[in-house]
């Protein structure tokens, strides 16, 4: 059994084969798939909508800029 190892973008449910494993076309292979992890991780949202009640509250500008 001969191992390779390489890296590859999978689309359309197909993962391409280097130039220099042309050879391999038309083989039966055994395919193991691991992502990186980090490379592609979708950050979530820091900020998460809220609802605040804010009837009845006074503001007070020379009061919020003192702080």
């Amino acid at each position: 059994m001969r191992v390779v190892e390489f890296k590859s973008k999978p689309h359309d449910n197909v993962v391409d084969l280097p130039p220099d494993l042309r050879d391999w076309n038309g083989r039966r292979v055994r395919v193991i798939l691991l992502s990186e992890e980090g490379s592609e991780q979708r950050a979530e949202p820091v900020f998460k909508a809220i609802s605040l009640r804010t009837r009845g509250f006074k503001f007070d500008r020379d009061d919020a800029n003192a702080r």
